[in-house]
């Protein structure tokens, strides 16, 4: 159990320097705005512009040691967005997504997602190169730089989340586009409207001072691309084990206690040569009536370390961020601490940490904008190997009471860029940055099946067809169920050739045709005209095995007075699925 009273008493920002790490937090500003600015952008780089390469090694075992190559999720970027107000975390060889997913049988069946364009938004593309050389991904792909020429440098999961899509679509039109804020997010999006693309994979998510209930600005981004005809799939987020959500219980003093025990401190551990952020959130939207403070402490000195504390007097967002690094030669162990001040309601609290898994987690409404849009495809992830649930996929519902996410894909797959499964999850690619363009590639197939489908109907679709895990129906934890393609629908129209056919009048007439179809089987139907006339209808009983071409004969009786002479039989054929084959026609002799 851990205090903040004794951190507390101390002050601001003591010891930091003590426990050796390698960036503080600096000197007090003139407010506590400012002051909060300049410490998240000193613990980033100390460039005043943006925060690269947040990492957040081990954030998916409880056993941080030797986690972090294996955790490629882990890696993050955490940026000024819209506003300079916002956080942005991207949630993170022959895969095994193909074959878990049953898209094998529609790449058997021609569906690979040819003439469907789909573009990936994504912090960097690093390696690109590398990908196509290797053949994991196309040499056609078109590329635009929204993060300052940095497209093929800045990160690698791009380009692991690319892979994806291109197992599950690979005659696909893929769009690589790279952003580094959330106006560049804007661009993206305006430019993937003017490509005409169908579907759009966002593997990340954002965290910033709004209500994460869909009406965000993101959000907002999100319902245009929808609007305009794409279909949006976001991953739904890693933070199962890293969010906290609860009523304020300072237990007798002003610091929130979170357990009936009194635990002031929700525990973690902070891995050497990693950089964290801490997101608190209170439901008094749109500005703060009551004052929180987000407290970063560390559990062995209980010495206090940062604190994150705007001040909400009534004008101000109910939001409180944080984000620093170490590198103090060994992993540390934090807490993060809760202090109340003017408490006027008894608003829902949210904590995201972007850490190794907290002591304290409530994964219920973890899911981060945009995923939390109504009109985004939010994608969960199971262990491919084990069809379960992985512990640090985010689950709704979100703070409005939405279903979310909408349906689970898979994750820990064998990836060039990201290495191999290597026999139990977490380990390849693994986190929803995984599963999601899994489920990207997955509409790429449908949308190709389905050219006049929209985003609704996709979205549809998908999850019709998935299979129902959890509690029965739609949840929070699973959506509509595990994606799972069905069997590959037969639009393919059969073919039918009418043949030269010789018959005597009052005599029965075999009407010869050659059909075929890939689906095995059609029905008959045949015509006898004289001129434009049509002088009888045939329809042959049930269906004929035409997987292969072959010659069929339909009965007729001619007439006893027919006229002798030239006649013209017709042939079409349907098969199972309403498939019609065109309208064939060939001499038919009465003599």
């Amino acid at each position: 159990m851990f205090s903040l009273r004794k951190a507390l008493s101390g002050g601001t920002l003591v010891g930091v320097a003590l426990l050796g790490l390698a960036v503080v937090a600096s000197a007090p500003a003139a407010s506590r705005q400012e002051a909060t600015l300049r410490s998240f952008v000193t613990a980033a780089h100390g460039d005043a512009q943006q925060l690269r390469g947040v990492e957040r090694a081990g954030a998916l075992s409880p056993h941080v040691s030797g986690t972090s190559e294996s955790l490629v999720q882990a890696l993050r970027i955490a940026e000024r967005g819209i506003g300079a107000d916002s956080y942005r975390i991207e949630h993170a060889v022959t895969g095994e997504s193909v074959s878990v997913t049953l898209a094998s049988a529609w790449h058997a069946k021609g569906f690979t997602g040819k003439g469907v364009k789909v573009a990936v938004i994504d912090g960097g593309f690093a390696g690109l190169a590398d990908r196509q050389a290797s053949g994991d991904l196309p040499a056609n792909v078109i590329t635009q730089d929204y993060c300052g020429g940095e497209l093929t440098t800045a990160s690698e999961h791009g380009a692991a989340v690319a892979e994806i899509v291109h197992e599950m679509a690979p005659e696909a039109q893929l769009y690589l586009v790279c952003i580094a804020s959330g106006s560049d997010f804007e661009a993206a999006v305006a430019y993937a409207k003017a490509q005409g693309i169908h579907v759009i994979n966002f593997s990340a998510g954002w965290e910033g001072p709004f209500r994460n209930d869909g009406t965000d600005r993101y959000s907002a981004i999100v319902a245009d691309a929808k609007a305009s005809g794409i279909l949006w799939v976001n991953s739904a987020g890693n933070e199962g084990d890293t969010h906290w959500a609860g009523s304020y219980n300072p237990g007798g003093d002003s610091v929130h206690d979170w357990s009936p025990s009194g635990d002031e401190g929700n525990t973690f551990i902070w891995p050497n040569d990693s950089e964290i952020c801490g997101f608190l959130r209170w439901d008094e939207w749109p500005n703060g009536v009551s004052d929180f403070d987000l407290a970063l402490v560390h559990s062995g000195s209980n010495t206090l370390l940062a604190i994150s504390e705007e001040e909400q007097t009534g004008s101000q967002p109910p939001f409180e961020a944080m984000c620093y690094g170490q590198s103090s030669g060994s992993d540390l162990r934090v807490y993060w601490a809760i202090v109340g001040y003017r408490v006027s309601t008894a608003p829902q609290l949210d904590l995201v940490s972007w850490s190794p898994p907290l002591e304290y987690s409530v994964p219920a409404g973890s899911i981060a904008a945009p995923a939390t849009s109504a009109s985004a495809l939010a994608v969960g992830a199971l262990c491919w190997q084990s069809r379960e649930l992985e512990s640090y996929s985010s689950q709704g519902p979100t703070i409005d009471g939405r279903l979310k996410p909408d349906i689970v894909g898979h994750d820990s797959v064998s990836s060039a860029t990201y290495g191999a499964f290597d026999g139990s999850c977490p380990s390849g690619f693994a986190g929803t940055s995984a599963s999601s363009p899994e489920v990207a590639g997955a509409a790429a197939l449908v949308k190709q099946a389905y050219p006049a489908y929209g985003a609704d109907q996709l979205k549809q679709y998908l999850m019709r067809t998935a299979r129902d895990l959890g509690t029965p129906g739609l949840d929070n934890a699973h959506g509509a169920g595990e994606l799972q393609l069905p069997a590959p629908p037969d639009v393919v129209a059969p073919a039918a050739k009418a043949l030269p056919s010789v018959g005597r009048r009052g005599a029965t007439v075999k009407l010869l045709a050659s059909v075929s179809d890939d689906s095995g089987k059609v029905s008959v139907v045949e015509y006898v005209k004289l001129g434009a006339r049509t002088i009888a209808t045939i329809r042959r009983a049930g269906f004929v095995a035409a997987t292969s071409a072959r010659t069929v004969a339909t009965a007729w009786k001619a007439p006893a007075k027919a006229a002798q002479g030239s006649y013209r039989h017709c042939v079409r054929v349907t098969d199972r699925s309403g498939n019609a084959s065109s309208t064939s026609c060939a001499k038919l002799v009465l003599r």
